[in-house]
């Protein structure tokens, strides 16, 4: 039997929070990279992997790397989170098959065949009125507005302000850095907002033709208790519309980046689904998450401890050059198999076939009416921790003319 050699701890005082990593991340990446497969991150004491193919192993080993830990930097086996648990993102097996199970099923293939017709009508109004308007903050005026619609339609919301989703949501993934003045401020909200998002999963408050239905009928069914239900639909309301319209946002940012990549998909609206897979590869709305290490033991050479945090850099496995070829370039041709931007593993993103969908429709929509997109300033990033997005993007769109 060959010994395993454990190598010595590699160091960084890289900060990942920082605005200026985040509002330059990829340079950073590669400095991580380049350090060893697992990096010790002095500032919070937390390891970081930032190679696809650790990133790849830890996200696929939920024996050892565990989900229960919390999804961000606090550590949920030495301290309370802020709210219950998800019952989907911040648990393992078996809990975590259980309640997993549940969603597919409301996610089927089929579920997703009815909601196309409806998805579609939806991305051609909200693109016609964009184009109408022609100069636009693509953010507020077009991005945000198609997730927000149809995502909450498809789950039985009814239609009213749907904002304080979107505050829910930064309170969720805002959770994943460390605590800034922002985030305490935004939290003064958190009992409003928490009550305003558990009012609307209550089943009565739910069409009962929607996914949010099709979740409590497998309560009726004793597949999962009612109230694991509602938390269920919570998961879906907190984590199915941020992550999407920060997708989009960054794919349309690329192809406006990108005239000649923008050109081959007007002239081909086709190429949707491969442009939103190439853009989820090369700037990911999810560009880090946590795991945390359930036993001591030898990982790539290192020697993690028990219940230390794991920073899995996503975002930088999609640019690892080990993996892909020529990983900087934005290419619609490529065939991005095996891209991790939703994730990869049992705790994959459960609703990416969902995304996926959203994603194609939005830019066949507007790859089919468009003949221009032009940025007239430059776009700003959302500086805040979990996701990656845009506060704004100032477009020009030109109709074609047909």
């Amino acid at each position: 039997m060959t010994a395993i050699v454990t190598q010595p701890r590699v160091t960084s005082d890289l900060d990942p929070f920082s605005p200026e990593f985040r509002a330059d991340p990829f340079s950073c990446y590669a400095q991580l990279r380049a350090l060893g497969p697992v990096v010790w991150l002095e500032r919070y004491r937390i390891w970081v992997v930032a190679r696809y193919e650790q990133v790849h192993q830890v996200l696929t080993d939920w024996r050892r790397f565990s989900n229960a830990g919390g999804g961000g930097l606090k550590n949920y086996f030495e301290e309370k989170p802020w709210r219950q648990p998800s019952l989907i993102l911040e648990v393992d097996p078996p809990d975590h098959d259980r309640t997993r199970k549940v969603l597919m099923r409301a996610l089927s293939a089929t579920t997703l065949k009815n909601l196309r017709p409806t998805f579609e009508a939806e991305a051609a109004r909200i693109v016609e009125e964009a184009l109408a308007l022609g100069t636009v903050d693509a953010i507020p005026d077009l991005v945000r507005r198609f997730p927000l619609t149809v995502f909450p339609d498809a789950v039985g919301m009814k239609r009213e302000d749907r904002m304080p989703m979107l505050t829910y949501g930064s309170m969720v993934f805002g959770a994943f850095g460390p605590a800034t003045p922002w985030y305490e401020e935004l939290m003064t909200q958190a009992e409003e907002v928490s009550a305003w998002i558990m009012a609307r999963c209550q089943r009565d408050a739910l069409a009962p033709d929607g996914i949010g239905a099709a979740i409590y009928a497998q309560a009726d069914a004793g597949d999962i208790e009612h109230g694991e239900a509602t938390l269920l639909v919570r998961s879906l309301l907190s984590a199915g519309v941020d992550t999407t319209i920060d997708s989009i946002g960054l794919c349309l940012k690329c192809l406006a980046e990108h005239p000649d990549q923008w050109a081959m998909l007007r002239d081909d609206p086709t190429l949707a689904r491969a442009a939103f897979e190439e853009a989820t590869r090369y700037d990911s709305s999810s560009q880090s998450l946590f795991r945390t290490t359930l036993e001591a033991f030898d990982f790539a050479g290192v020697a993690l401890g028990r219940h230390e945090k794991v920073l899995v850099l996503i975002g930088s496995a999609g640019r690892d050059g080990a993996k892909w070829v020529d990983p900087d370039r934005f290419d619609i041709t490529r065939r991005p198999t095996g891209q991790i931007g939703y994730g990869t593993g049992i705790h994959g993103c459960v609703a990416q076939m969902m995304a996926r969908l959203e994603g194609e429709i939005f830019f066949r929509a507007l790859a089919d009416r468009t003949e221009a997109i032009e940025l007239t300033d430059t776009p700003s990033l959302r500086l805040v921790p979990g996701l990656r997005g845009l506060a704004s993007m100032p477009l020009k769109l030109t109709p074609k003319h047909r």
